[in-house]
């Protein structure tokens, strides 16, 4: 029989852009307390830009000052300076305080959204288990968000700062600078207005278009450089997960070789990001020495010329600092911006990426049905299932499965009787016909190496479950499955799934079980890490908890029959 790959459909879902991706928070149930934080922002910082405002005009005044000997005058103005020093430091503190506050509020909620959408509908199951191009969803969820909202939230006040600030003190450059006379001589006198403002435009422009040939390689090196950061992370995390397993095949030479080699793509990224990095502050750290002299020359003929005094070329100095620094935004914010960059589009790339791998697999998934009748019996009609890559497992397959009866299925390996289970949960995406369960059942499915989610044995024994149950019975449970040694351990915090054995972890998956009170299970190689011995005794006692629960096992060993009424044999198809 010779395969052929079933075509997914694509279901086309509108892409997440980096506008989409900021307007999210503000359109949320949030929105009013996100705007007046927004707004108590906006207000901290226009204070901020007044306050260097009223700082400029000090320092002429001050200078003037100093120049008269006006000792009594200098000594008042440095009670003004105090005064404006005290203003300024509070509400830069309340700035810092309210914007930190913001970030957390936004971060919490983009969070939820991200995760709320990673885990509704399984993307995260299709993500993990049949996409080759997403990487680190861990990193996105944890790293950049973080990123994300802190860069978004500082570039922003950085911008709104930078034009206000470039308003506020472009007129009164304006007003300082005077016109300037050129002599052009037989063509006559150029006079130029304003021209400290010209100079300073045309200085921003420039260091402006040369930072940004110089660092635009920034935003695709940022990009690598965290995607080899979180794998090279996923890398120890993976050794820490399977430490036993390599321990015992002697592999840590392996494995050091393995994650070293991770590691040296990250020191040659890093390194990469450094260099670029150092010929940008290079550039910007002379650009802003520069931008110290250029103010003072240009000044200098209006106070040779008696126009101005010591306290004008201050306060002009201060004023094209400041129109300067606000004309230079992208340069000194240039590395930030590209980092910016690069967070959007690990973020957006993972959301589009969530949502084709979900509208992908549902799509193609459109030809399975999931029914519930009034009947107590499982039924599959025309069940097809196959593989990812198109290989038909079954065709066309009608089965029913009564309840209260115990059923166990047998097959060769490879023949896909886990597979048949993941359909029958509604979780293997490539199947087609209808699966029908009972009508106000509850059906609990039990794969071979159970789930242990970090915390006590009490939350492990009751996972996924969130029902009160009291210590005497969940002791008497881990005695009655053979771990009397853990009744003492209810509140410990472990790594439960480190500290058990595989056979000790499928006693305490049975004991989910009960707990659970299904009326239907299906148990996938759930004893194979048991003996005989134990295997009886967990059937025997889950037919003695829940008399009434339909047992159906997949399981390779013959001994696992004996605790069923049924045998199914599920058989390959011919090639």
């Amino acid at each position: 029989m010779s395969e052929k790959k079933r075509p997914l459909k694509e279901t086309p879902t509108p892409l997440m852009n980096t506008w989409r991706l900021v307007k999210l928070y503000w359109r949320s149930e949030q929105k009013k307390t996100a705007y007046f934080y927004l707004i108590t922002l906006l207000i901290l910082t226009l204070l901020l830009v007044a306050m260097n405002v009223a700082v400029t005009y000090w320092y002429k005044y001050f200078w003037d000052a100093i120049q008269e000997y006006n000792k009594e005058l200098v000594f008042q103005l440095v009670l003004v300076f105090i005064v404006l020093a005290a203003v300024f430091v509070v509400t830069a503190v309340y700035k810092f305080y309210v914007q930190a506050r913001f970030g957390i509020r936004w971060r919490v909620w983009l969070t939820e959204y991200v995760i709320d959408t990673w885990l509704n509908n399984k993307a995260y199951y299709y993500i993990e288990n049949f996409d080759d191009y997403t990487d680190n969803p861990d990193q996105r969820i944890q790293e950049d968000v973080n990123l994300f909202v802190d860069l978004t939230t500082s570039l922003f006040l950085g911008v709104v700062d930078a034009l206000v600030t470039l308003c506020s003190f472009m007129t009164l450059l304006w007003m300082l600078s005077g016109p300037l006379a050129i002599p052009l001589g037989s063509l006559g006198t150029l006079h130029i207005s304003g021209y400290l403002v010209w100079i300073a435009l045309i200085y921003s422009v420039v260091g402006t278009y040369l930072t940004h040939k110089m660092g635009k390689k920034l935003i695709p090196l940022n990009f690598e450089q965290q995607k080899r950061e979180a794998d090279f992370r996923f890398n120890a995390v993976r050794i820490r997960a399977n430490a036993e397993n390599i321990a015992l095949y002697q592999a840590q030479d392996k494995e050091k070789q393995g994650i070293l080699s991770v590691f040296n793509q990250v020191i040659d990224v890093t390194l990469r990001v450094i260099n670029r990095e150092k010929m940008l502050l290079y550039f910007t750290a002379g650009f802003n020495q520069i931008s110290i002299i250029i103010p003072l020359l240009a000044a200098l003929p209006m106070y040779f010329s008696k126009a101005i005094h010591i306290g004008g070329i201050q306060q002009i100095s201060s004023a094209f600092a400041q129109v300067q620094s606000s004309l230079s935004f992208f340069v000194n914010a240039y590395t930030d911006l590209a980092q910016w960059r690069s967070v959007v589009m690990r973020l957006t790339t993972f959301m589009n990426k969530v949502q084709e791998v979900e509208s992908t697999y549902t799509a193609c998934n459109s030809d399975f049905k999931r029914e519930r009748h009034d009947n107590s019996s499982v039924v599959t009609k025309d069940l097809t299932l196959q593989t990812q890559t198109g290989h038909i497992l079954f065709s066309n397959l009608n089965m029913t499965f009564q309840g209260n009866r115990h059923y166990v299925i047998k097959g060769p390996s490879g023949v896909g009787k886990s597979t048949f289970i993941k359909a029958l949960a509604g979780i293997w995406p490539f199947a087609s016909g209808t699966v029908v369960l009972p009508e106000n059942k509850t059906v609990m499915y039990l794969p071979q190496r159970s789930y242990f989610p970090l915390g006590s044995l009490r939350e492990v024994l009751l996972y996924p479950s969130e029902q009160s149950v009291t210590d005497a019975r969940l002791m008497s449970l881990l005695e009655a499955v053979g771990l009397p040694r853990l009744t003492t351990a209810l509140d410990e915090i472990k790594n439960w799934s480190e500290i058990l054995s595989m056979g000790e972890q499928q006693k305490v998956a049975f004991i989910r079980v009960i707990l659970s009170q299904p009326d239907w299970v299906f148990l996938d190689e759930s004893t194979s890490s048991l003996d005989k011995d134990n295997e009886h005794m967990l059937y025997q006692l889950l037919n003695t908890a829940l008399p009434d629960c339909t047992v159906i096992s997949v399981a390779h060993r013959e001994s696992v029959a004996d605790h069923h009424d049924e045998v199914v044999y599920l058989q390959a198809l011919e090639s």
